[in-house]
């Protein structure tokens, strides 16, 4: 039987565009989360500091949370910065 697997992705808002950007990871969980395997992915905004928001994703196995970097939905986190939206992302897995 394999483990489970999670990744997460820590979010810093451009200046002025934190509510936006909370939108947009929104509209990409809820795409993320068909993905085969994903258990779950959860959305939070830092209560001291509201610029930042931190993604989890719960996988059924690590090859299936692997498969997923690969979806285009995934790449739009890197599409955050390209729109301006964010100005920084860490990621970990």
């Amino acid at each position: 039987m394999s483990s489970t697997a999670s990744n997460s992705v820590r979010i810093r808002a451009a200046q002025g565009r934190a509510d936006e950007l909370g939108e947009h990871l929104n509209q990409l969980l809820a795409t993320l989360r068909q993905a085969p395997g994903c258990l779950g992915y959860e959305l939070r905004r830092d209560h001291l500091d509201p610029q930042r928001w931190s993604v989890h994703g719960q996988w059924r196995s690590a090859a299936e949370m692997q498969a997923h970097f690969n979806l285009p939905a995934a790449q739009g986190f890197i599409d955050l910065l390209a729109r301006r939206l964010a100005c920084a992302l860490d990621f970990d897995h």
